[in-house]
């Protein structure tokens, strides 16, 4: 698993003539000497500072296959953007970059489960869900409480209008006795 390691893109560039084709330049250690490596990818959502997990050539995925320098798009990659499942993590989308916290070492192995982006650690992503899921069920009794006091306030005009109707019919029928 330590040949999938933390990179973080320096730079890239379109594949000219090619819609999806990027070619980034990956940094995999925080030495400012360092080199930035080549490699291309169709990821849809990588962009210049993300961090996220790839192997360089050379490296092993977790299915044994080798990774090897190869032309993709007529550019030379030295590496691969790792997805999800290439990881071992569940969830994510088949061919989209498997992302890291911008606080990830650079060079470092990739964790053998998904990180929160948002800097939360899992027990604080379940109490804000939890959260949601209380305010939303008080939110609906709220919206279900008003609708029934509507309705009452509804059926209380009805029955005021009809019983105020009722009279004036019994006043009517009074009228026309005294005629």
């Amino acid at each position: 698993m330590s040949d999938l390691v933390c990179g973080e893109v320096a730079s890239l560039e379109p594949v000219e003539g090619k819609d999806k084709l990027k070619k980034l330049f990956v940094k995999v250690s925080d030495d400012a000497d360092a080199e930035a490596h080549v490699i291309v990818t169709n990821a849809p959502n990588v962009e210049v500072g993300k961090r996220l997990v790839v192997v360089l050539a050379g490296g092993t995925l977790r299915d044994g296959t080798e990774v090897r320098k190869t032309t993709v798009g007529g550019v030379l990659s030295v590496g691969m953007v790792c997805d999800s499942t290439m990881c071992g993590w569940s969830g994510g989308g088949a061919g989209t970059a498997a992302l890291l916290p911008l606080d990830f070492p650079l060079g470092a192995p990739a964790p053998s489960s998904r990180l929160r982006l948002d800097g939360k650690n899992d027990d604080e992503g379940t109490d804000d869900a939890v959260k949601k899921a209380q305010a939303k069920e008080v939110e609906k009794a709220a919206k279900k409480a008003a609708l029934a006091a509507k309705r009452a306030a509804r059926d209380a005009a009805r029955a005021a209008k009809k019983a105020g109707g009722e009279d004036t019919g019994e006043n009517e029928a009074e009228g026309e006795d005294a005629g």
